[in-house]
């Protein structure tokens, strides 16, 4: 054996050599990358029904049909829920009932806004149909429910109409019911009655045959 072949031998050798560990490299197969935790999607607020007190500066509810108590926190802007409330005559030794939205979280109700109140501190009875929204003038002069696709309005002096509405548009704040010349809009803001016993979360234009607008407030049901 020449020293010239040896030569290139050890050569050769020491070249694969060298790219084995990058061969095995390739030779591997590629490990599955680590799961990522699946993102938290917030929670849609709901609407929670109960009787609401003060207490040494704090708030709580007591929600329907039940005797416990619950406490809450205004996550509002500005805690604007709890102003409004105070607003309305929320104080030590005068409750009200209150209907929030709101996200429960380990026993503490965080409120982001108010869809139904009123002074006389009981709990309204379940609606036997299929209710969406309930608008009454501002002087209750006439009332709209909307329920089942039937929109109804009743006013003082007047026949009682029924319309028929399809799906009710929403832009996500303001929601449109409307079908044969009539129309409730509600759109978010606090709105009280003339009578001064109730405050809900959303104004209500409704729009009649004709073009004549009459304002109210609304809730949804």
């Amino acid at each position: 054996m020449t020293s010239s072949y040896l030569s290139r031998l050890l050569l050769g050798l020491g070249m694969i050599a060298a790219a084995a560990p990058v061969l095995a490299q390739h030779d591997q197969h590629p490990q599955p990358p680590e799961p990522q935790p699946a993102l938290e999607r917030p929670a849609e607020p709901k609407i929670g029904k109960g009787l609401v007190l003060m207490h040494e500066g704090r708030f709580f509810m007591t929600p329907c049909r039940d005797r416990s108590f619950v406490n809450l926190d205004d996550v509002s802007e500005g805690e604007a829920v709890f102003g409004a409330l105070k607003d309305f005559g929320l104080a030590p030794g005068s409750n009200l009932y209150v209907e929030f939205y709101g996200v429960e979280r380990g026993g503490l109700l965080e409120v982001s806004g108010i869809n139904f109140a009123r002074t006389r501190a009981r709990c309204l009875g379940e609606v036997e149909n299929e209710e969406a929204w309930r608008a009454v003038g501002l002087q209750s002069e006439w009332e709209a429910v909307a329920a089942g696709g039937t929109l109804s309005v009743a006013r003082a002096g007047a026949p009682e109409e029924r319309v028929l509405y399809g799906a009710i548009v929403s832009d996500g704040a303001t929601h449109r019911i409307a079908g044969a010349g009539t129309a409730l809009e509600v759109t978010p803001g606090i709105c009280r009655l003339a009578d001064g016993g109730t405050m809900t979360g959303w104004k209500a234009v409704l729009t009649l045959k004709g073009g004549e607008t009459l304002q109210g407030c609304a809730w949804e049901r």
